[in-house]
């Protein structure tokens, strides 16, 4: 469009360090490395797939390495409710962008490959705030060079490929509840959440928010403003995916980040809220630390969590760890890593006991429901998870498999 551009050097042509050009955009011809940050806004979604996957590699050749790539898109469907006569728009639903943006790989001059790291995605606040309008989607990528193949981590890509795969969300979902993927569903978040005595409008981070059962829980039945962040983008693309139908989706923004490397605004939450998620979290001193300095003063923490018993564990429990990629420690190491970390610990109560029962509630379910879950998965795997809960209960009766409660505040 020549008139705009033609507008842009008129009011900003005094500068001098523009360059203004008008044209195709996945034409643009530039020098590999030329640049630190590569932004676009409401671009993508006027591209065909094929087009935006060429777009993202010239994006990747662009920026340097270390460098960010960042975009915004209307996603899922048209944001406002007037009338067109025709619309070019692709209303992807994010999971196309992941997927162009994870396959896209440029070889460097050094034969090293560059690929795209994911920094956050998450819902536009304002938007969420202003219109309740989850589906205005941004993106922040940076460049690095793909990491030589080691030792198992715990990453976005393992937690998307294996542990939390559409079909793994919809059998926990089956057992705790829509929305919910962790002991006790519902129920229990609204018990917790109840010992924070939060006021309407109270800010909350969600660490480890999963499909967003807790985070909507709280902003439909106490006010909150809740800010929910979860490595899997399966977990929180299958949250915006239900977000208009939750109710107060003004009140809740999601965003696909890693805890431990997301910069959280300083002393901007009244409570800290994360139910059995932290397990995945190998450095848990450093998390706490910015968990402690997300929270204003005298805000709160609360944290389930999967712990581990006092002696040495078996070698099934064991496996069971290393299958999935936890760091459990025990109940009172956990509590002491909260007070090293600057917390001042209000209680920490191994409610193993409390774990068992809802096992065995959750277990019973299983059977009662076993066609109704037979009917949407299968056989196979409704004898796996019935194993799999008969394990957990095995594991929490002979005192390995631990589960503690544990409250704390910024002083």
């Amino acid at each position: 469009m020549p008139n705009l551009i033609e507008q842009n050097r008129v009011d900003n042509g005094h500068l001098g360090n523009i360059d203004f050009r008008c044209g195709d955009a996945t034409e643009l011809d530039l020098p590999a490395g030329c640049a630190d940050l590569v932004f676009s806004n409401w671009l993508l979604m006027y591209l065909a797939d094929d087009e935006v996957a060429k777009l993202a590699h010239n994006m990747l050749t662009w920026v340097k390495v270390g460098g960010t790539v960042f975009f915004r898109e209307s996603c899922f469907r048209q944001s406002g409710d007037k009338a067109r006569g025709s619309n070019p728009t692709h209303y992807r639903n994010p999971r196309e962008y992941f997927k162009i943006f994870d396959e896209c790989e440029v070889v460097q001059p050094d034969g090293r490959v560059a690929v795209f790291d994911l920094v956050c995605c998450k819902s536009v606040d304002t938007y969420v705030r202003v219109k309740q309008n989850q589906n205005q989607v941004c993106w922040k990528w940076r460049k690095i060079i793909k990491p030589a193949p080691t030792a198992f981590r715990v990453d976005r890509h393992f937690l998307d490929g294996q542990r939390y795969t559409a079909g793994s969300i919809a059998r926990y979902e089956f057992v705790f509840g829509q929305g919910f993927i962790s002991p006790g569903g519902e129920r229990l978040t609204q018990e917790l959440a109840a010992r924070l005595g939060l006021n309407p409008d109270a800010h909350v981070l969600d660490v480890g928010c999963g499909v967003g059962g807790s985070a909507f829980h709280l902003a439909r039945t106490l006010g909150c403003y809740v800010y929910g962040i979860d490595l899997s983008a399966n977990m929180i693309l299958t949250a915006l995916e239900r977000a208009a139908a939750s109710g107060n989706g003004d009140k809740v923004s999601l965003e696909v980040s890693d805890a431990t490397r997301r910069a959280l605004p300083e002393a901007s939450f009244d409570a800290v809220f994360t139910r059995d998620s932290l397990l995945h979290i190998h450095d848990k001193p450093a998390l706490f630390s910015r968990l402690l300095h997300a929270l204003r003063p005298g805000g709160q923490l609360l944290v389930t969590d999967y712990c581990r018993g006092g002696g040495p564990p078996s070698p099934g429990f064991s496996a069971y760890i290393d299958d999935r990629g936890y760091d459990l420690v025990a109940v009172a190491e956990y509590a002491a890593l909260l007070s090293a970390a600057g917390f001042e610990v209000l209680s920490a109560r191994d409610e193993t006991p409390r774990f068992v029962a809802t096992l065995g509630a959750e277990l019973e379910r299983l059977r009662e429901r076993r066609d109704e879950f037979v009917a949407r998965f299968s056989e196979r795997e409704h004898a796996d998870m019935v194993a799999g809960w008969e394990a957990k209960l095995e594991r929490a009766h002979a005192g390995e498999h631990c589960w503690g409660v544990f409250h704390a505040r910024r002083p």
